[in-house]
């Protein structure tokens, strides 16, 4: 049974000008955090009216009660904790409009760092026809980013979710970038005689014990398995990775890059490190300088 429209209910804004309908969503807002309010605000006009705002105020753009009511609709669905993403139904990634749902990460700013630290590694390889592997892939937008940036590159992407994987394949068509897509374990899974050129993954690391500190938004609406890790084995999965890697999967030259949760970033460095299968093993801060990523060149046997 189809579940029916929803729609807006007053108070209305006083006029349908550009200042009267925005001062009037950042009231309608209340029970979103007063500092989001402003940048969500800008987000949910552009999106709706299809225009930027320097446009709109150029040709005296007036909200029509359609636009009012789809407006209002979507800030009831912010107040009640939904993120800004869900509620328009994309996010944008690297240049890229990324649909996203409760079946996916949200794609936030600091994966595009690791996008662009990999890339900056890989410069030198593209001459030659590159294989990469985008491990734990969610909504597709590592490996969608990738390929756009090389455009020759063969893109594996794998992931254990299928409803995950049906968002991915979604996004690869509306972006016009073929990317293989597969049902894949990372925890399990074997190379199976395959040898790549990069592996990359932003893979679930936050321990389940720290579920209470993250924000509602997070932990009601996007999905745990994508999220949490054992709290008494956060690096499951950057051993996996590793193993996967040093069985040959990775050839040798080949670089591993991994987003980490900031506590354990050392740690997961300090695992290739320690292996002595690695080289050029480095650990990045993002752009609020917490320790955020690794990456790694598989060292020749």
């Amino acid at each position: 049974m189809t579940e029916p429209l929803r729609r807006g209910e007053g108070p209305w804004p006083s006029t349908n000008t550009e200042p009267a309908v925005s001062a009037w969503l950042h009231v309608r807002m209340a029970q979103v955090e007063e500092s989001e309010r402003p940048a969500m605000v800008r987000w949910m006009l552009d999106h709706a009216s299809g225009q930027p705002k320097g446009e709109r105020l150029v040709h005296d753009f007036r909200w029509s009660e359609s636009l009012l009511d789809r407006l209002a609709v979507w800030a009831d669905r912010l107040n009640e904790g939904e993120p800004l993403q869900h509620v328009l139904g994309e996010a944008w990634f690297d240049g890229l409009r990324i649909s996203v749902s409760p079946a996916v990460l949200i794609p936030r700013p600091e994966t595009e760092e690791l996008v662009e630290a990999l890339s900056n590694r890989l410069k030198s390889e593209a001459s030659q026809p590159l294989h990469i592997v985008d491990w734990c892939t969610g909504s597709g937008c590592i490996a969608l980013a990738l390929k756009r940036r090389f455009p020759e590159a063969t893109v594996s992407a794998w992931d254990l979710s299928s409803d995950a994987l049906e968002v991915a394949r979604a996004n690869a068509l509306q972006n016009h970038l073929s990317v293989d897509f597969d049902v894949r374990d990372a925890l399990s899974d074997t190379p199976g005689g395959l040898a790549v050129d990069a592996v990359v993954s932003n893979p679930p690391y936050i321990p389940e014990s720290e579920a209470p500190q993250l924000h509602p938004r997070v932990t009601r609406h996007e999905p745990a398995m994508a999220l949490f890790v054992p709290s008494d084995d956060p690096l499951c999965f950057y051993r996996a990775l590793q193993r996967w890697c040093e069985q040959g999967g990775l050839r040798a030259g080949g670089w591993l890059a991994m987003e980490c949760h900031t506590k354990f970033a050392s740690d997961v460095a300090g695992l290739l490190t320690s292996s002595g299968g690695w080289k050029n093993v480095e650990m990045l801060h993002d752009l609020q300088g917490l320790p955020r990523h690794v990456l790694a060149q598989r060292a020749l046997p």
